[in-house]
């Protein structure tokens, strides 16, 4: 018998056990929104490339405690199922759930989203303004309907979107990353989601968001933005990048995060991976040719569709250009990762673009965790092994 043999049969026998070793009402009112067969036949399907060896060391199981067993440390979407994630990782939650959400379009993410208000977890939502006006989709349509916690945000001052996509379970866990929960980033694109279980990275992301539910406004009131303060900042940088000295998160609008991503290019000393949906910040690309002239080799790969600026420019300097399609024609190249002398990965929901950084609501995680860097470059090489060059030709 294989190991993720082994591994599929140990997590479903935790979670039966689970069943059995949790007798409280809340604890069994969650267990019966777990469909076992479902989990079973989605650990085959999507979690073939989850080793165990990434999983959270000490799951939780005590009352009231956040039960992530089960849950990757990442996860990418042409390999795993999005709503099966999502269903799994809000599963699991007993107290509170807060969501950050650009766009919701996932059947079954939106049901284990009712399912947790029914049974007692407090869930706050915050969506972006212009998914709900002037029209909201089915699946937003459901939840404004449902009665939970809502607000709607613009960018700053009105201007730009509510661009992230992440959700805070009972305080203990983090989902962040490149994924709407939606068909497109499900079926057609080319997406990553970050489970993150650090308590300081989990503490910023809350703060963040009580920043951004301070001044959203519920549904029904459209009356004037008012100009927002900075959002939090990462009072005690921790990530140490070849002696520069970087946050652990960085948030947007105007939080310093363009700033930050040029501290740690400027610090990279042998090679860059960049896989950005968007790229259109000068800053940004002038440490890439910084980087490119003391050496430093440099590969961008951005959306097929998307508008790059440099292509000439970045020719010139030496650095690798290649352009990525979706899994299909309606899909996208939607990652927003980067990669730096296989030591830090920069991943989240900002593109690197003046609108993110100036405009809209973004967040950006800093980490040396190997576990994370070495699985982002794995999939950047592979990626960008079938992406076509500058030029239009297919490169091996």
């Amino acid at each position: 018998m294989s190991s993720y043999d082994n591994f599929k049969k140990g997590l479903l026998a935790l979670v039966l056990a689970f069943s059995f070793l949790r007798p409280l009402p809340a604890q069994q009112s969650s267990l019966e929104n777990l469909d076992l067969l479902s989990l079973q036949e989605e650990i085959g399907k999507a979690g073939a490339n989850i080793p165990a060896d990434t999983l959270p060391e000490n799951a939780c199981g005590g009352y009231a405690s956040y039960d992530y067993s089960g849950l990757p440390l990442y996860a990418f979407t042409e390999e795993t199922k999005v709503s099966a994630l999502i269903k799994r990782a809000i599963g699991g939650v007993n107290r509170t759930l807060d969501v950050a959400l650009y766009n919701l379009q996932a059947p079954e993410a939106t049901k284990a989203l009712l399912a947790a208000g029914r049974r007692g977890v407090r869930v706050r939502i915050v969506l972006d303004y212009g998914h709900v006006y002037p029209k909201a989709n089915p699946e937003i349509q459901r939840i404004l309907d449902s009665g939970m916690e809502i607000r709607l945000m613009k960018g700053r001052g009105g201007s730009g979107s509510m661009h992230n996509k992440y959700a805070i379970f009972d305080g203990s866990a983090l989902e962040t990353g490149s994924a709407n929960w939606s068909l497109l980033a499900e079926d057609y694109s080319f997406e990553n989601m970050m489970f993150v279980f650090s308590p300081e990275i989990i503490s910023g992301y809350q703060k963040n968001f009580e920043w951004m539910w301070s001044q959203a406004g519920k549904p029904g009131t459209q009356g004037s933005w008012p100009k927002p303060v900075s959002p939090p900042r990462d009072e005690t940088p921790g990530v140490n990048f070849n002696g520069t000295a970087l946050p652990d998160y960085v948030f947007s609008p105007r939080g310093g995060t363009a700033d930050a991503i040029v501290r740690a290019v400027d610090a990279a000393s042998s090679e860059i991976d960049v896989a950005m949906f968007s790229f259109t910040s000068k800053p940004i690309m002038d440490a890439l040719y910084r980087a490119r002239a003391r050496g430093v080799k440099v590969k961008i790969m951005t959306n097929k569709k998307s508008a790059f600026p440099f292509e000439e420019e970045a020719g010139k300097a030496g650095i690798e250009l290649r352009f990525k399609p979706g899994r299909s024609d309606y899909g996208l190249m939607h990652n927003k990762f980067c990669v730096l002398d296989g030591r830090l990965l920069i991943n989240g929901s900002f593109n690197w673009s003046d609108t993110a950084e100036t405009l809209n609501t973004e967040n950006t995680i800093f980490t040396t965790d190997q576990r994370y860097v070495s699985a982002y470059k794995a999939e950047f090489n592979k990626l960008y092994k079938g992406a076509k060059a500058a030029l239009g030709l297919v490169t091996k």
